[in-house]
């Protein structure tokens, strides 16, 4: 039974954050009255992973189930499924990633050959880990949003402080959520790269979290076709999650002083073109010592 997964706002969390994750079937027939769907967590562990059932409840209701406030030991994959007493239906699983961002990292992920998350079918992109130490016991991972799986980035690189993988963006289900584990359970921030399926539009946006205050910049990036590179379009229409619209003839979105308010999704055409894919901004709430460094310098 075609199944739903839904989180909201956000799969990537802070310590203390809430969200709702829903659940449901896309199947109209009676067997939404014969069957159960079930909420599974596979938990993230040092070098394990386990599966925990938190909600069963019958398809023609669905489930609507409130985590939080979560803690890091809430971090794993959350799945959508039927109970399996129907075998001879056609069953997907749909899954959602859910991150909760350490309080201080000491390993640091990002993406170092581009500054966008999302790719097109061939697009070659290289992610990379700054490592507290030379220690060979770091991994670089990566959770397949499609079906699910946890597996190592294949052909990393280890050079000093820095591990690497590059990859080749494939289509159309080739979406990864990447971050860095040690053998004792330590783990970077996270990081979500995306295949798009409108191959003349990207969206360029920071590929993690940004802080209260500070200064965004997005950019629309186009092609003619999907052998040329994609470039910076001279004008683009951008578009917020909340309705926001802005038509700029320089093709630029600049976001002054941003708040949890800017927090959303955010994609961009040119007039007349395909609209990109969606990138969510985060926001991340700047510590109170931070706070009050900054009123200090703008009082001084």
């Amino acid at each position: 039974m075609p199944t739903r997964l839904k989180v909201t706002p956000t799969w990537y969390l802070s310590v203390g954050n809430t969200v709702q994750i829903n659940c449901t079937t896309t199947n109209t027939s009676e067997y939404k009255d014969k069957i159960d769907l079930q909420l599974v967590w596979t938990k993230m562990g040092p070098g394990e992973r386990t599966k925990q059932v938190l909600v069963s409840q019958r398809a023609s209701t669905g489930i609507s189930y409130v985590l939080g406030p979560v803690t890091h030991e809430h971090q794993g994959v959350y799945t959508c499924d039927d109970d399996g007493s129907l075998p001879d239906i056609f069953v997907h699983d749909w899954h959602s990633f859910i991150w909760v961002e350490d309080a201080s990292p000491r390993a640091s992920i990002d993406l170092i050959s581009h500054n966008r998350i999302q790719f097109a079918h061939g697009e070659n992109f290289t992610v990379s880990c700054q490592l507290p130490d030379d220690n060979s016991q770091w991994k670089m991972m990566r959770n397949d949003v499609w079906t699910g799986n946890i597996t190592e980035c294949p052909n990393q690189v280890s050079s000093g402080r820095n591990l690497s993988c590059t990859s080749r963006s494939q289509y159309p289900w080739t979406d990864y959520v990447y971050w860095c584990e040690s053998s004792t359970g330590e783990r970077s921030n996270a990081l979500n790269i995306t295949t798009t399926i409108a191959v003349k539009a990207v969206l360029e946006s920071p590929s993690l979290p940004v802080l209260e205050g500070e200064d965004v910049v997005l950019r629309c990036l186009t092609r003619d076709n999907t052998s040329k590179p994609f470039t910076p379009s001279s004008e683009a229409i951008f578009y917020k999650d909340d309705g926001t619209k802005w038509i700029l003839t320089e093709g630029t979105l600049t976001l002054t002083a941003v708040t949890k308010a800017n927090e959303g999704f955010y994609e961009c055409k040119k007039p007349l073109g395909e609209k990109s894919d969606k990138s969510w901004l985060s926001v991340t709430v700047r510590p109170k010592e931070d706070q009050k460094e900054k009123s200090d310098t703008e009082t001084s």
